[in-house]
């Protein structure tokens, strides 16, 4: 039987507040999308998706109601208890993968390899698992100006650019397709605000509705205009990056 101890990569005891933001929050559901929109141009379905540190599996579930054949892997048995449905939930760590070399055709790690403080070591495992021509593909904070008080919280380690995403791709043996900034318009508000300090425990998706409905088509409207071209700046970041046939 394999043991699994806490690490200091997430808080467990977010998760049931994390998937209430999941529900309906404009972030997490224009997020899914994008990701989606990514992915399928360089893998439809219904291919192989291995998700990386699902959470409860909000990206996983939403994949695999498009057609994808989706299996997601979460160290935190708290998140597992939670997971949405529709996809195979199993139990693993992120540097030891529970699965075997060339098992998957799409690798994704979404908001997860900030966590980590070695994360070449995290797309290493990922490559092992992917398929010769498959794809690794990850969101990830972007720029460290942004850093703040939410990021502290969360147990990130570092924020990423465009340049230095593509870098650890490279050095993770993984030849990079697609860098880009999303949430461009989120980044003004957010560089304001970075400094403000907020109370313990507080809630950072705590929205008002009509607020949630209008960011949601902006982003929407964002996500739409990312098919065309790439923008300049962004508050994440998505990168695809394949595993040499």
């Amino acid at each position: 039987m394999i043991i699994l101890e806490k690490t200091d990569t997430f808080d467990p005891s977010a998760f049931e507040r994390l998937k209430k933001a999941e529900e309906k929050h404009f972030w997490f559901q224009i997020r899914r999308k994008w990701i989606f929109t990514k992915i399928r141009k360089f893998i439809a379905p219904p291919a192989k998706i291995l998700e990386v540190g699902c959470g409860t599996g909000n990206v996983s579930s939403f994949l695999a109601q498009k057609g994808y054949k989706v299996t997601g892997c979460e160290f935190y048995s708290e998140a597992i208890k939670r997971a949405w449905q529709g996809f195979l939930m199993v139990q693993g760590d992120a540097n030891n993968l529970p699965f075997r070399e060339d098992s998957f055709d799409i690798i994704g790690l979404f908001d997860v390899i900030e966590h980590f403080q070695d994360d070449i070591s995290i797309l290493k495992e990922a490559y092992r698992v992917v398929r010769r021509g498959g794809i690794v593909t990850v969101t990830v904070p972007a720029r460290e100006e942004l850093w703040s008080w939410f990021d502290e919280t969360s147990l990130h380690k570092r924020r990423y650019t465009k340049e230095n995403l593509k870098q650890i791709f490279l050095k993770s043996n993984l030849k990079p397709l697609l860098s880009e900034y999303i949430f461009m318009l989120l980044y003004p508000f957010m560089k304001y605000t970075r400094g403000n300090e907020r109370k313990k425990g507080a809630n950072p998706f705590k929205i008002n509705r009509l607020s949630n409905t209008l960011f949601r088509s902006i982003f929407d409207t964002e996500r739409h205009l990312s098919n065309y071209f790439s923008f300049p700046i962004g508050t994440s970041l998505i990168g695809v990056a394949c595993k040499p046939n």
